[in-house]
């Protein structure tokens, strides 16, 4: 992105009242609220006027944004460090995608799934002569934050499904309360692993075999397991029969897996019509992304309005507030979406990024970040534009609580906004202490109401938004060698192979007594 123009309207911004610009929209402040899908995005408290907005549309046009956006929707390679097209969306429900080897890939994987998770629903399915009571999902990163998140948020809409449980981390007490409590011969479990190679879901899915071997004879072990991955000869090694090894294909990342057979833990849980409908939003999304004009589109607007805050005005972190528990998850899986895409330092052709990548993402479930770091975010020095994320019918609920959740949402909005200055006249010496600055900016996003249409709108806003900025910054969102790294040095920790690191960690490891394996 050029930024002289853009630079020029912070500064020219950046000492402004945040309140005069808001009002200062008068009549047009309509003009800065936009709807699709059942989502309502509200930009009026942002630190931009329609000139400077103007310029991003000029800069998204002169960054060629359409193109490369025809370009990911029709399967061309986007992500070129890897060779890779990124086809997430060919599995929301009525997409049209191109490519027949793509097109019946999903067909077949979806039919797949969707026959098993009936067949376990209906009690059918019994491994060891009992129906399947719980779904144990074995994965990390995309492959447990998509799946954890949606299982909480839709738990409402379950109909009358197996319990889900979920195991991401290598302390033994993630599986030990996985299982707590249940029957082993009516555990099914599921493991989430592109490669069949990840650390962590390997280890699990031992763990969780070396458990149920206790409780389950030999030949009925691998009844008790399924999988969603790209490497079924692994996974047969493992013990899973072919037939209930879902295909995971590369052109899926981890971080947009959720949609594939990953969500299969989903489409038990919550049944196919209700996984079916959550892609279904999601497709609404994406189809609004493609056709919609750049000044009208949510994805686009949010993802110029992200790299703004974070190039123009220079705002390191965004604060995502979810007024619903159901979205209690909603910030780390935005963390990793955003995060894992944006957090690079190059361009796609390897050379210095000319511009900060992706902002620090972090946030929780409102109310009760109220009480812990919104005093940080009115008071602190640092400004952090925050996201509130509601539901449009707690404003006029029947339910108090409902009703007053909502405007604790707006009035935080307000807060940040307005601040509180207070005279010495009036609180004398403690006058500083109660005084808030204002002039935080936060944008709105309002579900309709919080289902799974929406909710699957709402993941597909987030995930096209980043592939913009993505664009803004000139970086490929869809690799993570970062991520590698560190896989590689826990390896060589592991086996002992120590010599090169440093003397801090090399003394930690004789400190604590490591032994390696």
């Amino acid at each position: 992105m050029s930024l002289a123009a853009l630079k020029a309207h912070a500064d020219r911004l950046g000492g402004a009242s945040l309140r005069d610009i808001v009002d200062g929209r008068g009549p047009a402040l309509s003009d800065w609220v936009f709807s699709a899908a059942g989502i309502e995005l509200d930009l009026t408290k942002q630190r931009l006027d329609a000139d400077a907005l103007a310029s991003l549309l000029e800069a998204a046009d002169s960054l060629e944004l359409a193109h490369h956006r025809d370009t990911l929707l029709s399967g061309g390679v986007v992500n070129p460090t890897e060779g890779r097209p990124a086809l997430h969306m060919a599995y929301r429900e009525g997409a049209k995608i191109s490519g027949t080897d793509a097109a019946d890939l999903v067909a077949r994987t979806q039919a797949q799934t969707r026959e098993f998770a009936q067949a376990v629903r209906s009690g059918t399915y019994q491994p060891s002569g009992k129906a399947i009571t719980r779904v144990v999902n074995i994965g990390i990163g995309g492959s447990d934050l998509g799946p954890r998140l949606i299982a909480d948020a839709l738990a409402e809409f379950a109909d009358g499904g197996p319990e889900m449980r979920f195991v991401a981390s290598l302390d033994p007490s993630d599986l030990r309360l996985a299982v707590d409590g249940a029957d082993p011969e009516t555990l099914l479990f599921i493991v989430a692993s592109k490669s069949f190679s990840t650390q962590e879901t390997l280890m699990g899915a031992e763990a969780a075999r070396a458990w149920l071997s206790a409780h389950v004879p030999a030949d009925r072990l691998g009844g008790h397991f399924a999988a969603a991955s790209a490497a079924p000869q692994k996974a047969a090694a493992f013990g899973i029969p072919a037939e209930r090894v879902f295909d995971f294909p590369d052109w899926v990342g981890g971080r947009y897996s959720v949609w594939s057979a990953v969500g299969l833990s989903l489409e038990i849980g919550l049944g196919p019509d209700v996984f079916a409908a959550f892609r279904a939003g999601a497709q609404q999304m994406d189809q609004h992304f493609a056709s919609a004009p750049l000044a009208e589109n949510l994805p686009v607007l949010k993802g110029l309005i992200d790299a703004w805050n974070r190039v123009a005005l220079g705002y390191p972190s965004r604060c995502v507030a979810a007024y619903s528990a159901r979205l209690g998850k909603l910030a780390d899986y935005l963390q990793q979406l955003e995060m894992e895409s944006l957090g690079k330092s190059v361009t796609l052709d390897g050379a210095p990024a000319p511009t900060a990548g992706g902002a620090l993402v972090w946030g929780g479930a409102g109310t009760e970040i109220q009480h812990s770091f919104f005093q940080w975010l009115h008071q602190g020095k640092d400004i952090v534009p925050v996201d509130f994320i509601g539901v449009k019918r707690h404003f006029a609920s029947a339910d108090a609580r409902e009703r007053a959740l909502a405007a604790n949402m707006a009035a935080q909005g307000a807060a940040l906004l307005d601040g509180r200055q207070l005279s010495e006249a009036d609180e004398g010496e403690l006058a500083s202490h109660k005084s808030m600055p204002g002039g935080r900016p936060s944008a709105m996003l309002l579900l309709d109401d919080l289902n799974p249409q929406t909710l699957g709108a709402l993941i597909a806003l987030h995930e096209h938004k980043v592939f913009v900025e993505g664009v803004v910054y000139g970086i490929n969102p869809y690799d993570q060698w970062g991520v590698e790294l560190g896989k590689v040095l826990t390896a060589g920790i592991l086996k002992g192979e120590t010599k090169e690191y440093d003397a801090s960690t090399k003394a930690l490891l004789d400190r604590t007594g490591f032994g390696g394996w």
